[in-house]
Protein backbone atom coordinates (compact mmCIF):
# COMPACT_ATOMS: atom_id res chain seq x y z
CA UNK A 1 0.00 0.00 0.00
CA UNK A 2 1.78 3.60 -1.10
CA UNK A 3 2.46 5.49 1.55
CA UNK A 4 0.55 8.54 2.01
CA UNK A 5 2.81 12.11 2.15
CA UNK A 6 2.16 15.31 4.29
CA UNK A 7 1.51 16.67 0.74
CA UNK A 8 -1.47 14.76 0.01
CA UNK A 9 -3.26 15.07 3.70
CA UNK A 10 -2.76 18.86 2.94
CA UNK A 11 -4.26 18.61 -0.44
CA UNK A 12 -7.50 16.42 1.17
CA UNK A 13 -8.12 18.75 3.51
CA UNK A 14 -7.94 21.82 1.19
CA UNK A 15 -10.68 19.98 -1.17
CA UNK A 16 -12.94 19.31 2.07
CA UNK A 17 -12.30 22.87 3.65
CA UNK A 18 -13.24 24.12 0.08
CA UNK A 19 -16.47 21.78 0.11
CA UNK A 20 -17.55 23.03 3.19
CA UNK A 21 -17.07 26.54 2.31
CA UNK A 22 -19.43 26.04 -0.19
CA UNK A 23 -21.86 23.68 1.49
CA UNK A 24 -22.04 26.44 4.41
CA UNK A 25 -22.45 29.63 1.73
CA UNK A 26 -25.30 27.66 0.44
CA UNK A 27 -27.39 26.55 3.20
CA UNK A 28 -25.95 28.29 6.34
CA UNK A 29 -23.76 26.12 8.96
CA UNK A 30 -26.87 24.95 10.74
CA UNK A 31 -28.65 23.47 7.19
CA UNK A 32 -25.59 22.15 5.63
CA UNK A 33 -24.75 18.11 6.87
CA UNK A 34 -21.63 16.33 6.71
CA UNK A 35 -23.55 14.14 3.74
CA UNK A 36 -23.83 17.41 1.83
CA UNK A 37 -20.32 18.24 2.51
CA UNK A 38 -19.01 14.69 1.61
CA UNK A 39 -21.32 14.54 -1.69
CA UNK A 40 -19.74 18.15 -3.23
CA UNK A 41 -16.13 17.22 -1.92
CA UNK A 42 -16.23 14.21 -4.18
CA UNK A 43 -15.00 11.82 -2.10
CA UNK A 44 -16.46 9.02 0.63
CA UNK A 45 -18.18 9.24 3.68
CA UNK A 46 -14.99 7.01 5.15
CA UNK A 47 -12.33 9.73 3.59
CA UNK A 48 -13.67 12.75 4.88
CA UNK A 49 -14.24 10.90 8.44
CA UNK A 50 -10.63 10.39 8.29
CA UNK A 51 -9.70 14.07 8.52
CA UNK A 52 -12.73 15.57 10.34
CA UNK A 53 -14.65 13.59 12.98
CA UNK A 54 -17.48 16.22 12.79
CA UNK A 55 -18.51 19.39 11.66
CA UNK A 56 -17.58 21.72 14.58
CA UNK A 57 -13.74 19.96 13.69
CA UNK A 58 -14.32 20.92 10.32
CA UNK A 59 -15.66 24.23 11.09
CA UNK A 60 -12.58 24.77 13.36
CA UNK A 61 -9.58 23.69 10.80
CA UNK A 62 -10.87 26.31 7.66
CA UNK A 63 -11.00 29.06 10.78
CA UNK A 64 -7.54 28.17 10.85
CA UNK A 65 -7.07 28.54 7.41
CA UNK A 66 -8.65 31.59 6.83
CA UNK A 67 -6.60 33.43 9.88
CA UNK A 68 -3.56 32.73 8.23
CA UNK A 69 -3.12 35.55 5.82
CA UNK A 70 -4.64 37.94 8.35
CA UNK A 71 -1.28 37.29 10.98
CA UNK A 72 0.78 37.49 7.58
CA UNK A 73 -0.30 41.22 7.51
CA UNK A 74 0.35 42.15 10.97
CA UNK A 75 4.03 39.92 10.02
CA UNK A 76 4.44 42.28 7.12
CA UNK A 77 3.66 45.59 9.07
CA UNK A 78 6.26 44.57 11.18
CA UNK A 79 9.52 43.23 9.43
CA UNK A 80 10.11 46.62 7.07
CA UNK A 81 12.36 49.35 8.26
CA UNK A 82 9.50 51.00 9.63
CA UNK A 83 6.25 49.71 11.14
CA UNK A 84 2.92 50.70 9.00
CA UNK A 85 0.48 52.84 10.71
CA UNK A 86 -2.54 51.19 12.31
CA UNK A 87 -4.75 52.82 10.13
CA UNK A 88 -2.72 51.29 7.03
CA UNK A 89 -2.86 47.87 9.00
CA UNK A 90 -6.56 47.75 9.91
CA UNK A 91 -7.85 48.85 6.75
CA UNK A 92 -6.22 46.41 4.79
CA UNK A 93 -7.09 43.72 7.05
CA UNK A 94 -10.83 44.46 6.82
CA UNK A 95 -10.17 44.50 3.18
CA UNK A 96 -8.75 40.22 3.27
CA UNK A 97 -11.74 39.72 5.00
CA UNK A 98 -14.42 40.88 3.03
CA UNK A 99 -12.98 41.14 -0.32
CA UNK A 100 -12.92 37.53 -2.10
CA UNK A 101 -13.47 36.12 0.73
CA UNK A 102 -16.31 33.21 1.09
CA UNK A 103 -15.54 32.57 4.74
CA UNK A 104 -16.95 36.01 5.57
CA UNK A 105 -20.52 35.07 5.98
CA UNK A 106 -19.53 31.74 7.46
CA UNK A 107 -17.93 33.35 10.61
CA UNK A 108 -21.07 35.67 11.40
CA UNK A 109 -22.84 32.03 11.62
CA UNK A 110 -19.90 30.56 13.31
CA UNK A 111 -20.21 33.42 16.39
CA UNK A 112 -24.31 32.92 16.33
CA UNK A 113 -23.17 29.29 17.04
CA UNK A 114 -20.54 31.02 19.69
CA UNK A 115 -24.00 31.79 21.92
CA UNK A 116 -24.68 28.62 22.36
CA UNK A 117 -22.76 25.97 21.79
CA UNK A 118 -20.02 25.10 24.13
CA UNK A 119 -17.36 23.73 21.62
CA UNK A 120 -17.66 27.01 19.29
CA UNK A 121 -17.36 29.67 22.52
CA UNK A 122 -14.43 27.88 23.26
CA UNK A 123 -12.89 27.82 19.93
CA UNK A 124 -13.84 31.43 19.35
CA UNK A 125 -12.62 32.74 22.77
CA UNK A 126 -9.39 31.06 21.64
CA UNK A 127 -9.00 32.28 18.55
CA UNK A 128 -9.96 35.46 19.54
CA UNK A 129 -7.38 36.05 22.74
CA UNK A 130 -5.03 34.90 20.48
CA UNK A 131 -5.74 38.00 18.26
CA UNK A 132 -5.79 40.61 20.77
CA UNK A 133 -2.17 39.30 21.66
CA UNK A 134 -0.78 39.49 18.01
CA UNK A 135 -2.66 42.45 17.49
CA UNK A 136 -1.51 43.97 21.05
CA UNK A 137 1.81 43.54 20.18
CA UNK A 138 1.88 44.77 16.98
CA UNK A 139 0.53 48.08 18.61
CA UNK A 140 3.14 48.56 20.83
CA UNK A 141 5.64 48.04 18.71
CA UNK A 142 4.51 50.87 16.21
CA UNK A 143 3.86 52.80 19.40
CA UNK A 144 6.95 52.48 20.29
CA UNK A 145 8.80 52.44 16.85
CA UNK A 146 6.96 55.20 15.46
CA UNK A 147 5.71 57.54 18.68
CA UNK A 148 8.55 57.19 20.84
CA UNK A 149 6.50 55.38 23.67
CA UNK A 150 8.53 53.25 26.79
CA UNK A 151 7.89 50.21 25.91
CA UNK A 152 5.62 49.26 29.40
CA UNK A 153 3.26 52.40 28.54
CA UNK A 154 3.21 51.35 24.63
CA UNK A 155 2.12 47.60 25.64
CA UNK A 156 -0.20 48.97 28.37
CA UNK A 157 -2.24 51.95 25.74
CA UNK A 158 -1.69 49.40 22.97
CA UNK A 159 -3.91 46.45 25.18
CA UNK A 160 -6.80 48.94 25.85
CA UNK A 161 -7.25 50.06 21.98
CA UNK A 162 -6.97 46.27 20.60
CA UNK A 163 -10.25 45.19 21.65
CA UNK A 164 -11.95 48.16 20.09
CA UNK A 165 -10.31 47.88 17.53
CA UNK A 166 -11.14 43.90 16.38
CA UNK A 167 -14.02 44.82 17.51
CA UNK A 168 -14.86 47.32 14.55
CA UNK A 169 -13.71 44.81 12.41
CA UNK A 170 -16.48 42.31 13.59
CA UNK A 171 -18.93 44.92 13.59
CA UNK A 172 -17.69 45.41 9.67
CA UNK A 173 -17.49 42.00 8.58
CA UNK A 174 -21.28 41.91 10.12
CA UNK A 175 -22.93 44.01 8.22
CA UNK A 176 -21.09 44.01 4.95
CA UNK A 177 -22.33 40.43 5.43
CA UNK A 178 -26.15 41.32 6.05
CA UNK A 179 -26.12 44.56 4.07
CA UNK A 180 -23.57 43.52 1.31
CA UNK A 181 -21.31 45.69 -1.15
CA UNK A 182 -22.77 48.97 -0.52
CA UNK A 183 -22.16 48.91 3.23
CA UNK A 184 -18.32 47.76 2.57
CA UNK A 185 -17.48 50.32 1.21
CA UNK A 186 -19.39 52.66 3.71
CA UNK A 187 -18.22 50.59 6.65
CA UNK A 188 -14.19 50.70 5.52
CA UNK A 189 -14.89 54.61 4.41
CA UNK A 190 -15.61 54.97 8.03
CA UNK A 191 -13.27 53.23 9.75
CA UNK A 192 -10.18 55.10 7.55
CA UNK A 193 -11.72 57.90 9.27
CA UNK A 194 -11.62 56.84 12.55
CA UNK A 195 -8.52 55.56 12.65
CA UNK A 196 -6.80 58.29 10.76
CA UNK A 197 -8.10 60.75 13.32
CA UNK A 198 -6.87 58.17 16.27
CA UNK A 199 -3.56 59.71 18.41
CA UNK A 200 -2.26 56.35 18.54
Amino acid sequence: MPKVTEEHKAAMRTRIQDAALTCFARKGFAGASMADIVKEAGLSAGAVYVYYASKADLMIDVARRVMGPRMAVLDAATSGGEVTAPAEVFVEIIDSLLIDNPFSPVMVQVWGESSYDMEFANFARGTFETLIAEFTDYLALYLQDQRGVDAETARARAAVLVPGLLAMIQGAVVQSTVFGEPSRVRVRAGIEAVLSNIEF
